[in-house]
């Protein structure tokens, strides 16, 4: 799940909105990727002990409820060429906060099912750096995309 989440950041943005003239629905295939492994986790929620069932499907619904919010927000980016340069900044700053409200139920749920081996802390850290990296630069990439002539006028 956790690292479907980057993966859809990671790769739905540039390639999914910065590129999505390129690549048509390339955002809606990442899109559904981060879905798949959310199911995956809601099927197996019955093997969660009695005593977190509850917690199991709280922390699920917020979960799915975030990925959806994250998704239609990275698709509301899709027409960062015609937003004002405000709403653009104020979207992009959503990104990071959310993400971290995904990780954190993700970190959740693995308390949950006492994963052995939670993602985020044995994640290498050139994996956490790109992440980081990614996220600390994103306005910057909007910005430069939004000064670049746009395909049709290259």
């Amino acid at each position: 799940m956790a690292l479907s989440l980057d993966s859809f950041l990671l790769n739905g943005i540039p390639y999914g909105v910065l590129q999505g003239a390129v690549i048509p629905e390339f955002l809606e295939k990442t899109a559904n990727n981060l879905l798949i492994p959310l199911t995956n986790v809601e099927q197996h929620a019955p093997e969660a002990s009695a005593s977190s069932q509850s917690k199991v499907r709280e922390v699920l619904a917020a979960l799915r409820a975030k990925c959806q919010q994250m998704m239609d927000l990275v698709a509301g980016l899709s027409a960062f060429r015609t937003l004002l340069l405000q709403q653009l900044r104020v979207t992009i700053a959503q990104i990071p906060v959310l993400r971290g409200e995904c990780v954190q139920l993700i970190q959740e749920l693995e308390a949950c099912f006492r994963t052995p081996k939670p993602f985020y802390p044995s994640r290498p850290s050139h994996s956490t750096a790109t992440m980081d990296h990614f996220l600390a630069n994103l306005e910057r990439a909007f910005e430069e995309e939004r000064a670049a002539p746009t395909v049709g006028a290259r």
